[in-house]
């Protein structure tokens, strides 16, 4: 494989495994992440351990997860069996996407086998909750070192069901050279207006590079209308969990969105944006998860000669707004109803949430760390690539992905994303959030 394929197949990669970091206190202030202790009084500051009576009940346990998990799953399937002798953890890793993994638990429970612990995308919550029957969590079950700020995230209404596990936020990466050879300072793409300046500087500079690439596939476009919006304070979703498709803040993210399709085709897809990003050199900036920074970085470091400085800023907000990025990314969820399978899911649970696990999964795809512990341990990380830094101080902003209401509420995501493929293509930003405001409020009664 050539290196440039070599750097694009890397940046799209998930993995959760290898070793964990440690710490190193010489290093500045500067680079370690803003994580603060948690706050919720535990039980046991290790999380919850299963009783004696459950831990020799329990002879078997079920895990649904996706494939790029499966890794993460094994660690916590040794520690079980190594802590449980007799106990058999077996794990399901077929499903590519959350919705096969719902499909998945499905399909396993009409066959008589029930799973008793699953990887859930946040913005099937519900699902789980009213379809799959999850189980309500308690903070205090985890781990004292777990970041509490990130719980938020999984709960519907005021409770716990998923605890965060991987949780990513949208970014705009950048190749270094080509913004140097414009004129511009990547501090410049901190709102819209500079980044249709920067794509402006690019074209007129670099003829033959596209200057912005924004994928709308894989729900990408109704994250990227979503954060945009966010900004000024009207996501998609409103407090009542109802469409918010019609502000004046979603029409203004929208007519960026038109604007960026005016400087070439956009992807259809975050791996062909990133293939076109690092493999052909066609685009000067792209969105993307930041889970693709590290795997990205650590490809250019491999590739040597003819590489290029790959930088990573948060998606743009509107004029005078603030960052509140969308989260993306899943957690954990019990389903197990039975009381003692309950307890040893918990604790299987507790496990995969491991600072180690933690450290080692953000050091190969680089998701914001959940864990105190964990994130001290990936200080030599965020020393070797400080691209990663100013996305650690923005957990206190996070806005929990939207889930839709209603038997057909979750044909939202999808059509939402079309809509913003037609804004991209030439569609009225207007005209187009119009009616998606009224098809998503049909398909959420």
């Amino acid at each position: 494989m050539a290196a440039p394929l070599a750097l694009a197949a890397v940046m799209f990669m998930a993995a959760a495994c290898g070793a964990g970091g440690s710490g190193d206190p010489s290093v500045s202030p500067s680079l370690r992440p803003t994580a603060r202790p948690a706050t919720a009084a535990v039980d046991d500051i290790n999380g919850a351990l299963a009783s004696a009576q459950c831990a020799a009940k329990v002879k078997t346990l079920r895990m649904t997860v996706s494939g790029p998990l499966n890794d993460t799953a094994k660690s916590g399937k040794a520690y079980m069996e190594k802590a449980h002798p007799g106990l058999t953890v077996e794990i399901t890793s077929t499903a590519t996407t959350y919705t096969q993994i719902v499909q998945q638990i499905s399909a396993d429970a009409a066959a008589g086998r029930n799973t008793d612990l699953a990887v859930a995308g946040f913005d099937l919550l519900p699902t789980f909750v009213q379809q799959l029957d999850a189980q309500e969590l308690a903070p205090r079950l985890l781990r004292a070192s777990y970041d509490q700020r990130f719980t938020v995230l999984g709960k519907v209404g005021k409770q716990l069901y998923t605890v965060p596990q991987q949780v990513s936020v949208p970014v705009l990466l950048y190749n270094s050279d080509m913004l140097a050879k414009a004129g511009v300072d990547p501090k410049s793409l901190t709102d819209t207006v500079g980044v249709i300046a920067a794509a402006d500087r690019i074209k007129a500079a670099l003829p033959g590079v596209q200057p912005i690439d924004l994928p709308t596939g894989d729900q990408f476009g109704q994250w990227f209308l979503n954060t945009i919006a966010g900004s000024k304070g009207a996501n998609i979703q409103n407090a009542e969990g109802r469409p918010n498709f019609a502000t004046d803040a979603a029409r203004a993210a929208a007519g960026f969105l038109a604007k960026v399709g005016t400087y070439g085709p956009q992807s259809k897809t975050p791996t062909d944006a990133l293939v076109r990003f690092g493999f052909g050199r066609q685009t000067a900036m792209t969105g993307a998860s930041i889970n693709s920074v590290v795997p990205g970085l650590r490809a250019l470091e491999q590739q040597g000669k003819g590489s290029f400085p790959l930088g990573a800023v948060p998606i743009p907000v509107l004029p005078g707004g603030t960052q509140h990025p969308v989260a993306g990314g899943n957690g954990l969820v019990v389903l197990a109803t039975d009381r003692c399978q309950n307890e040893m899911a918990t604790e299987l649970m507790v496990s995969l949430l491991a600072p180690d696990v933690v450290a080692a999964g953000v050091e190969a795809v680089s998701y914001l760390p959940v864990d105190v512990e964990a994130a001290n341990r990936l200080v030599p990380l965020y020393q070797r690539f400080p691209q990663l830094v100013p996305f650690n101080a923005m957990v206190d902003s996070l806005v929990r992905a939207p889930y839709w209401a209603g038997a057909r509420g979750g044909e939202v995501p999808t059509l939402a994303s079309d809509a913003v493929q037609k804004i991209i293509m030439g569609a009225d930003p207007v005209a187009t959030l119009t009616e998606l405001q009224s098809q998503a409020e049909n398909l959420t009664q």
